[in-house]
């Protein structure tokens, strides 16, 4: 595709009409009329048909067992609880898509979406089976696998931007400024939730530059409620998506000092009752398949979404422009293959995860080291990858937050600019991308 999503969208109002659609719909016309190829010099106009719909899903939709159901229904997983968080950029809107679309129900599952805000609560629903499919930070594994509660988790949310922050008249430039107090005199009070993946950048970061806790700076325990006020009596804080926009781009009460990203690799993830991975796989098929189907419904009608998701009664009080802005960033502009759960890919997931968790452990947030396998045994990429098939989608060989040329080394920091708000749009599909002919928006794209 020549373009992808609203990338003009204005965040002084409702977002244009999708590039996108706009190129698709005219390419349709003229390759209609012969006078371009639509694609990538083998494509031609596409109309939808009874074995595609026009965002490019084949039909009929898998529908799950009745063998399958009656488990379910065993399990009293019947309807199937889904947590979504309404405020976790990109999982946020895919999960309402999902839900609006009904692409569960579509695919024989009944289903129940419902919202929590917190990983913490996530597991706490999680752990007992009150919820059988969640979504968090990839800190939130590392308690599954020490209470041995069955996981697969089948789509990331990775490279979500975290900035360092300061008030906006601080003296402080970089973060190195805290090191030996030359700036400030004292030690930096460093505002950050404890136990997070804020703290866990800080405490890599202290690592690379040599900055000793108690000496250079202290550590502040807040909430994200807290910190997006950023107080007095604070001096440098971290947080995760959107809340680095919303505090300099619209609160304007701090400024970026530096990114978490340079010392932390952000993942999150969805993640299912290992139990349903086991005995109605279809069941987490037809998930990992709404999911996906999500993403392309969006990238095909995002103005509509958006501008649904605004009044949704889950985004009450949050600043319409800045939901725009998000999606932007985290769902639009990336390739749709940015939810691939890799394993063991230069680095990515596996290692990576053994890695940051066991500076979590060594700071006695976790009580044990992890090691590559107990990761392995829960990220599942075959579900994504099964659907890819179906797509006749080639599973991407590198993250497509790390760009091409990247020279950085999982595991060790600092890294190299990279993740989705560094890269900017990204075109889909490029050559090589497809297997077979893949149908979207009224165009035929060939390998």
């Amino acid at each position: 595709m020549v373009s992808r999503g609203e990338k003009d969208a204005s965040v002084n109002g409702a977002p244009p009409l999708s590039r996108r659609r706009v190129l698709t719909d005219s390419m349709s016309v003229l390759a209609a009329a012969g006078l371009v190829d639509a694609g990538f010099g083998s494509g031609k106009a596409f109309a939808a048909t009874a074995d595609w719909t026009h965002w490019g899903w084949p039909q009929p939709y898998q529908q799950i067992s009745d063998k399958s159901v009656n488990w379910l229904k065993s399990k009293d997983w019947w309807p199937l609880n889904i947590a979504w968080n309404p405020l976790w950029s990109d999982g946020n809107i895919l999960l309402y898509t999902m839900k609006r679309y009904k692409l569960l129900e579509k695919r024989g599952i009944k289903a129940k979406f419902q919202p929590i805000l917190t990983a913490g609560v996530m597991n706490e629903a999680f752990i007992p089976g009150r919820i059988q499919i969640a979504q968090a930070g990839s800190l939130s594994l590392p308690p599954l696998i020490d209470l041995k509660i069955p996981t697969v988790a089948v789509a990331t949310y990775p490279a979500q931007r975290q900035p360092f922050l300061v008030h906006p008249d601080s003296p402080l430039r970089v973060l190195s400024d805290l090191k030996g107090q030359k700036v400030l005199k004292r030690p930096a009070v460093c505002g950050v939730t404890y136990g997070s993946t804020n703290y866990l950048g800080l405490m890599i970061a202290a690592r690379v530059l040599g900055l000793k806790e108690g000496t250079d700076f202290v550590v502040d325990n807040m909430g994200p409620g807290t910190i997006i006020t950023m107080p007095n009596g604070v001096d440098v804080t971290a947080i995760w998506a959107p809340n680095g926009v919303l505090m300099v781009d619209f609160l304007k009460n701090a400024r970026i000092i530096g990114l978490v990203d340079t010392y932390e690799i952000f993942n999150g993830y969805s993640y299912v009752r290992g139990e349903i991975s086991q005995k109605a796989p279809d069941v987490v098929q037809a998930y990992v398949d709404a999911f996906l189907e999500s993403r392309l419904l969006l990238e095909l009608n995002s103005r509509e979404i958006i501008d649904t998701f605004i009044k949704d009664p889950s985004q009450q009080g949050r600043e319409p422009k800045l939901i725009k802005l998000d999606v932007e960033y985290n769902c639009l502009n990336p390739s749709p293959t940015i939810n691939y759960p890799y394993r063991d890919t230069d680095g990515f997931w596996d290692d990576l995860e053994a890695f940051q968790d066991n500076i979590m452990a060594a700071l006695n947030v976790f009580p044990r080291r992890y090691s590559k396998a107990d990761f392995h045994a829960i990220i599942q990429p075959q579900y994504m990858g099964s659907a890819y098939a179906r797509l006749g989608w080639k599973p991407p060989a590198a993250p497509a937050f790390i760009p091409a040329d990247w020279k950085g080394k999982v595991g060790e920091p600092p890294y190299p600019p990279y993740g989705l708000m560094y890269m900017g749009k990204q075109n889909f599909p490029k050559p090589n991308d497809l297997l077979k002919p893949w149908p979207f928006g009224g165009v035929l794209y060939k390998p």
